[in-house]
């Protein structure tokens, strides 16, 4: 019987909470062959309302606090593993991780790692708040690897994007303005790539796009399933 329990803080937002949950089952059966309902992976999720801070650096202190109390709330309940269905949100990841002993996966450092095994040069999609704190260029800079980041023009259309993820705009007019983004920086640079560094880019960008797109939230389920089936797998990641 597997002991290990994944603990996954998220609601930032539910639409890519939800989503992560079905890569997280969709993994399982299709790359570890989880079957019955024993062989699936047991999971908490706590879906916390916090505050978008995603777009307002002022209740970045709020929302700490409520996720700090989320950490604790999960390792009292017995997660060995807790993570976060947030790329934003792990600004936060060294102070969430002082509230507990279990370890805490960064869904950035996840990213990065696979990254880093092909070393593209990748046009990086954030939330504003994520590029202007400089949450993936600090991490893909510490692995010398090469990116393109949007210019701030670019940021109020990211925005719209993500906030239409979460307000129910129609998806489908959602990915034409993303790709359409994109495109625009294809065409005056050199791009190998294309990360989805906010969790809700990846329910609004076309799943058979024509270079290697690095699904945050797909690699995050990866690495989480990883520590939860082979013990092996788990220790080389810490």
């Amino acid at each position: 019987m597997n002991n290990n329990i994944i603990g996954v803080i998220g609601g930032m937002g539910p639409q890519a909470s939800a989503e992560f949950y079905r890569i997280l089952i969709d993994q399982a059966r299709h790359i570890y062959g989880a079957k019955n309902n024993d062989e699936y992976p047991e999971i908490i999720i706590d879906s916390v309302p916090v505050p978008y801070f995603i777009g307002d650096m002022e209740r970045m202190e709020e929302a700490a606090q409520m996720l700090e109390s989320r950490v604790r709330r999960l390792t009292v309940y017995g997660a060995t593993t807790i993570t976060m269905a947030c790329n934003t949100a792990c600004v936060l990841a060294d102070r969430l991780q002082l509230q507990t002993d279990v370890p805490f996966v960064s869904i950035v450092d996840a990213v990065v790692k696979e990254v880093s095994r092909n070393a593209p040069r990748v046009l990086l999609l954030a939330s504003p708040t994520s590029l202007r704190l400089g949450l993936y260029q600090l991490a893909l800079a510490r692995h010398d690897l090469p990116y393109i980041v949007p210019q701030e023009r670019d940021y109020r259309e990211l925005e719209y994007i993500i906030r239409g993820v979460l307000s129910g705009e129609d998806r489908g007019m959602l990915m034409r303005k993303l790709v359409t983004l994109v495109t625009g920086y294809r065409e005056k640079e050199k791009v190998d790539g294309i990360v989805l560094g906010c969790t809700e880019l990846p329910l609004v960008f076309p799943t058979n796009y024509d270079l290697p797109v690095y699904n945050s939230l797909s690699i995050l389920a990866n690495t989480i399933l990883k520590q939860y089936y082979t013990k092996e797998a788990r220790l080389s990641y810490l």
